[in-house]
């Protein structure tokens, strides 16, 4: 395929692919990599963004309202993972909940899936979250503009984990987590999963440790009363 064979919501999603795999690894190069190796990594790339066709709508805003978020002040990069498995054996104790054994086989965590943590940077993209979680971003316009104050101040950022199963065309929204950007550290007070259970899974609770250990992120601060 070449660029002019591509509508320009294609040419957009390679070039923001690029970017984003630039910014996670600065030293990335698609030379040496196979296209079929490349295509691979892009479709899971855009398999777990929003559907072009869902900007228009998501939580009922019309496109023209729209707002882009500038990236977090703190230079916190997200994950992108193709193969991901968790470790058999892997503990891992989830707040309020308990303690979970991962990774072995039949386990959550055992199968090959791409995860991604990203973080959601235009309000369409933050309401698709909530539609896609069932929270109250969907049609709470109370939680909307407080959420959308906070983005603007930039104290917070938002971020999105999902997971695609190997085979699936489609990602799983796992947890949408809102980083609060203190004075001296960065921390977690807000981590919600799919309605009804709104605590995060043992499997997502483990991605995401994992990725607030790498980014300095402070996890012990969740509160699912937040």
């Amino acid at each position: 395929m070449v660029v002019s064979d591509c509508v320009p919501h294609q040419v957009r999603s390679y070039l923001d692919f690029f970017a984003e795999m630039r910014q996670l690894n600065p030293s990335y190069t698609c030379v040496g990599r196979t296209p079929k190796t490349v295509g691979a990594a892009f479709e899971a790339y855009v398999a777990s963004n929003m559907p072009p066709a869902a900007a228009d709508g998501a939580g009922g805003l019309p496109a023209e309202y729209d707002e882009a978020f500038q990236p977090n002040p703190r230079g916190l990069k997200g994950l992108f993972e193709l193969e991901a498995t968790i470790p058999a054996g892997t503990a891992v104790k989830v707040p309020y909940d308990g303690t979970y054994e991962l990774g072995g086989e039949g386990e959550p965590g055992s199968r090959k899936a791409t995860v991604r943590i990203a973080e959601i940077l235009s309000l369409s993209r933050l309401f698709y979250e909530g539609e896609q979680l069932c929270n109250c971003l969907e049609d709470s316009r109370r939680s909307q503009s407080k959420y959308l104050s906070r983005a603007r101040a930039r104290v917070s950022s938002f971020w999105s984990l999902t997971r695609q199963a190997a085979g699936a065309t489609k990602a799983e929204h796992l947890c949408l987590m809102e980083v609060w950007h203190m004075r001296d550290e960065n921390i977690i007070r807000q981590a919600e999963g799919p309605h009804p259970r709104t605590i995060p899974t043992p499997e997502a609770w483990y991605w995401m440790d994992k990725w607030c250990k790498a980014e300095g992120i402070d996890l012990s601060t969740w509160d699912c009363y937040s």
